[in-house]
């Protein structure tokens, strides 16, 4: 789990010492109670910032695990270019069966945000609604909070 926590530490840090790079910011989508995480670090893109204020995209990310393929779904509002090994649709591209793009957008229009799960709770305090990296997001801001000067 500690593996969760250093990700997000990374983006940021990785963000701040190059300015060719850039956080991939977006919200995850949970299919199951279709709604959609808080905004967490998705990828560090090479390059200046596109801005974050375009129309919303859906990003597929699937990623090989021991037993198979997870496929992981965002709703961001980073401008593109997007890295070439995501699957990204626009809102009114969203039409084949079986995609969760439609899902996902309707989630972030109706600013369905994810609410904690019984199993979220654990003894860190950090819970934010049952993904990884939210948590870990919420994990390390909480973290860099308490090493600042004055943090708690």
């Amino acid at each position: 789990m500690r593996w969760a926590l250093v990700f997000p530490a990374v983006l940021a840090v990785a963000s701040c010492d190059d300015a060719n790079v850039h956080i991939l910011t977006g919200q995850l989508y949970d299919p199951v109670r279709m709604c959609v995480g808080p905004s967490s670090g998705v990828d560090v893109i090479n390059g200046a910032s596109t801005g974050d204020n375009c129309s919303p995209s859906c990003l597929t990310i699937a990623s090989p695990t021991t037993s198979g393929t997870t496929t992981a779904v965002y709703i961001t509002t980073v401008c593109p270019p997007f890295p070439v090994d995501y699957s990204v649709e626009a809102e009114d591209a969203a039409t084949e069966a079986g995609d969760p793009c439609p899902g996902a957008f309707a989630a972030y229009i109706d600013d369905a945000g994810c609410p904690p799960t019984p199993d979220d709770g654990g003894d860190d305090g950090g819970g934010t609604g049952g993904d990884a990296a939210g948590d870990a997001a919420t994990d390390a801001g909480a973290d860099a909070a308490g090493d600042a000067p004055g943090g708690g």
